[in-house]
């Protein structure tokens, strides 16, 4: 799941169910605001949570993302149209991503979907989207609840999370499927989660036994925390747009919407596939994207957000977030370009900001990313894998 864009302007962060427990393990102290709630940016160092990330197990306060529990006869079919997962087709303990489009066929967010048992399904969102979905579920007979602020997510990623889980009790909890198990008498639900390409476990648990779990798993499981300066640095590697950041979501005060092409996500939305929100629409733009968000290797120490991208000596896009990669040993972009644009020579220029050239093999669209990315990761479940590669 990725992070939507921070808030800088939140007058009262609430804290999550977790931030006790993580603000002990902060050494950086420094904080943001994710959807109104506090988020850690740093908790020792970017390099060494990075590193516990791609060798180890890191432990994320996965609080600030929107929650739904969806529950009712109807509840798939009503998922199946909200979002572009196949919901209906899920199995109990199955996950599926997606996307929310409005009818025009533009990308309102990302989306995530868990079938719990028959009739009851976990919605999560990067953003909280109370008013589209309680719109969404008129005359169906299903009822969606925002859990967001009654229960605790911890996120726990890396090679080492098998090890992790079962060291600190959850022997039955794995990457590929949904679970529910009990860690010192707290009965925890667990699910299959991917930030990029990496896959890992999302526990949940009643708010006020947070750090009863996390004191468990820190201590006998020995993962360490992972803040959301180092997340970036992951998210950039896979490729995966980031909401608010990368594009506005459709619906926001001056946006101009994206649709699943243009933002490299169209595998996330197949036509083929049953009847969902905007479906038509992209039936009817397919194959025309006008931006195309692209995945750049830069040849320099830094960047910036905001940089012009130069193709041929014509201006084609911008640069809308970047991150040095210690695994790439460079600088890499995501940036919104012009969908016609093509050339040999790629150039960056800002104010403040060195220039840089770019060669075309160092470049590649972001379907290109992701499709690399996917092919090396099962996904969420095997069955799953394969929809991932559409």
């Amino acid at each position: 799941m990725i992070f939507p864009a921070e808030d800088f302007f939140t007058d009262a962060p609430r804290p999550t169910p977790l931030f006790a427990a993580v603000a002990a393990e902060s050494e950086a102290n420094l904080w943001t605001t994710i959807n109104g709630w506090t988020a850690a940016r740093v908790y020792s160092s970017v390099s060494s949570e990075y590193e516990t990330a791609k060798s180890g197990a890191a432990l994320a306060d996965l609080g600030p993302l929107a929650r739904y529990a969806v529950r009712g006869a109807e509840a798939g079919e009503f998922l199946g149209r909200l979002t572009t997962a196949p919901a209906v087709n899920l199995n109990v303990g199955e996950s599926a991503r997606g996307l929310m489009l409005n009818d025009a066929g533009f990308v309102i967010d990302l989306a995530e979907v868990s079938r719990l048992s028959e009739d009851l399904f976990l919605l999560t969102l990067p953003a909280p989207h109370a008013r589209h979905i309680a719109l969404a579920s008129r005359g169906m007979t299903v009822e969606a609840n925002d859990i967001s602020a009654d229960v605790a997510a911890l996120g726990v990623f890396g090679p080492q999370t098998a090890g992790v889980l079962s060291a600190a009790g959850l022997k039955s909890v794995n990457e590929t499927t949904a679970a529910s198990g009990v860690l010192r008498g707290v009965e925890t639900a667990a699910r299959p989660i991917q930030f990029g390409t990496m896959p890992g476990v999302e526990l949940i648990f009643p708010k006020e036994e947070a750090l009863t779990i996390w004191e468990r798993i820190i201590r006998r499981g020995a993962g360490a925390p992972i803040g959301l300066d180092a997340f970036e640095i992951l998210r950039l590697e896979a490729g995966a747009p980031r909401p608010g950041l990368d594009f506005t979501p459709a619906g926001r005060a001056g946006a101009s919407p994206r649709t699943p092409e243009e933002l490299g996500l169209a595998h996330l939305a197949p036509l083929d596939r049953g009847w969902f929100n905007g479906r038509r629409a992209l039936r009817e733009m397919a194959g025309k994207p006008r931006r195309r968000l692209r995945a750049f290797a830069i040849d320099a120490e830094e960047a910036s957000p905001g940089a012009a991208v130069f193709c041929d000596g014509k201006p084609q896009g911008r640069i809308t977030s970047c991150a040095w990669s210690p695994a790439r040993k460079r600088v890499i972009a995501l940036a919104d370009m012009d969908a016609a644009s093509a050339g040999n020579a790629y150039e960056i220029s800002a104010p403040d900001t060195a220039s840089a050239r770019l060669s075309a093999a160092r470049l590649e669209t972001v379907e290109s990313a992701l499709a690399k990315a996917f092919a090396d990761e099962q996904g969420y479940t095997q069955g799953l894998a394969t929809d991932f590669r559409r």
